[in-house]
């Protein structure tokens, strides 16, 4: 597995989540370890409680279990909807609905979906380069993924386009 496929699903956004989460648990259980030293173990040792160091203590834990109890929540309503909601956790795979020949790329309904003939990749736009071979300078239309010449102006060349309304509308069926 490359490294762009181990950190492009949205499995490892749920992990981190759920990494965060347990995370974020475990300091508030610190937390409150460290405060019941303070308010009930210190007071075995002669610790009176005054207003000078006891009102910006609860203020500054106050604000800390805010601050970690906030992105929690957050956290924990984003990693319930992306497990049962949607979350836009599916895998999606893009389908060649249509084949037309086409002097290059082709828009489609105001969306523009190609796919390489040479190394089936879809892709959105391909790359406009100047073809140096044969003489005379031409632009062509290249595929971004493997710069495969996909055609000029002058050429006809069979490239996949998908038309992205067709594709919902076959996935609702």
């Amino acid at each position: 597995m490359s490294w762009k496929g181990l950190f492009s699903g949205f499995w490892l956004v749920r992990v981190v989540l759920v990494l965060w989460l347990v995370s974020s648990g475990f300091v508030v259980f610190l937390l409150l370890k460290v405060d019941g030293v303070v308010n009930r173990q210190l007071y075995d040792f002669g610790l009176r409680l005054s207003a000078d160091w006891a009102v910006p203590y609860w203020s500054f834990l106050r604000l800390v279990f805010v601050c970690l109890l906030v992105p929690g929540v957050l956290s924990g309503v984003v990693l319930v909807f992306s497990v049962f909601g949607r979350g836009g956790g599916g895998s999606e795979r893009l389908v060649v609905v249509r084949r037309e020949k086409v002097g290059g790329v082709k828009d489609v309904g105001n969306h523009l979906m190609a796919s390489c003939p040479k190394c089936k990749k879809v892709f959105g736009k391909p790359l406009v380069m100047l073809d140096f071979r044969g003489g005379k300078t031409r632009l062509v239309n290249a595929c971004p993924y493997c710069n495969f010449i996909l055609g000029s102006a002058n050429e006809d060349v069979e490239v996949g386009i998908v038309d992205l309304q067709e594709r919902e509308m076959s996935r609702r069926k």
